[in-house]
């Protein structure tokens, strides 16, 4: 069980930055988190490209909010945070079976990639300055969570320092962004978000909402099905959207000498594809007619379970299908 005294200090802390509405990247007198610098998105995207460009062994990422509820329920060892985070787990982020005993597994897990993460996207969610301090052994660089957004550097996007590479594509929407990497040049003002590879695809199991895949008996072996698939494919770089499996698909990247940056949902932007969290968001602004939301066959059984179905179209009443045709 991990210290008490480190639960209470960052516990206290999170709460703290919450009530004060204490944002430290906007801070420039704020130089480091967790002992490690803070760099400006611009930065950031700096060094992400630097890094692709370079071809060494490198992995940028992100936590997910429910997947850290999730690791810090069960490094406390709280049964009654585990009992609500499994159920987040589970609805939100496509673990399973739900099993509370499990995150303890999880947790090690995690615990364990945060070791390869070379760049963190942050949003101060309530204990991931903890995991950063504690974990994250091989850190260089941390800033906002929307530094890892290219589309946020659109005149020198760090995505397109991936032309020419041979690039996997890890996501749920295969079909959707295999169809709108034909028509990439059309998608954004700058065309260069999205240039020219070769893209390869490998469809993330996809457990969230009410979705099950009988091919897996736990989470634990859909992650090492697609641990196996990445070590039978050549590639150069993976861009990682995939639920609770992204993080440690990013690290198993890593330690096999390859690129990984993990965005987790907000991938599917860089491939045009719409959803209904950035149908209500500034994000919207970057929408234009050859956008889609994704296939009606990429829409899971309960879907509105995940946040409100956030990832996909909005129905309104009377109204069938998407409009991708």
């Amino acid at each position: 069980m991990a210290n008490q005294l480190d639960r209470l200090y960052y516990g206290a802390k999170g709460v703290l930055y919450n009530k004060l509405h204490f944002d430290i990247f906007k801070h420039k007198l704020v130089k480091r988190y967790a002992g490690v610098k803070i760099v400006e998105p611009s930065e950031m995207n700096t060094i992400i490209k630097s890094e692709i460009m370079g071809g060494r062994p490198f992995m940028a990422g992100r936590f997910g909010g429910f997947e850290v509820f999730a690791m810090q329920s069960a490094e406390f060892d709280d049964a009654e945070k585990m009992r609500r985070a499994i159920d987040f787990l589970d609805k939100s982020a496509g673990f399973f079976p739900k099993d509370e005993k499990l995150l303890y597994r999880f947790n090690d897990i995690m615990k364990d990639s945060c070791s390869q993460v070379d760049v963190l996207g942050c949003w101060l969610v309530n204990y991931e300055e903890y995991y950063v301090k504690k974990y994250c052994s091989d850190i260089k660089n941390v800033g906002v969570l929307m530094g890892l957004e290219p589309w946020n550097m659109m005149d020198e996007p760090w995505s397109e320092a991936l032309r020419g590479k041979k690039v996997l594509v890890i996501h749920p929407f295969e079909d959707s962004i295999r169809k709108q990497y034909e028509k990439r040049r059309e998608l954004f003002k700058n065309p260069q978000l999205l240039p020219d590879f070769e893209l390869k695809t490998l469809k993330a199991v996809q457990t969230s909402g009410s979705a099950t895949d009988e091919r897996f008996a736990t989470w634990f072996d859909a992650l090492q099905y697609m641990c196996d698939e990445c070590d039978r494919i050549d590639f150069d770089v993976a861009l990682i959207g995939c639920g609770a499996y992204g993080f440690p698909l990013a690290a198993h990247i890593k330690k096999m000498g390859k690129q990984a940056v993990h965005l987790g949902g907000v991938l599917q932007i860089l491939f045009g594809i719409k959803g209904r969290r950035w149908d209500e968001s500034d994000t919207h602004l970057m929408y234009n007619e050859n956008w889609v939301y994704p296939d009606r066959s990429e829409i899971p059984a309960g879907a509105d379970k995940v946040e409100n179905a956030c990832y996909w179209e909005v129905k309104t009443e009377g109204k069938e299908g998407s409009d991708n045709g």
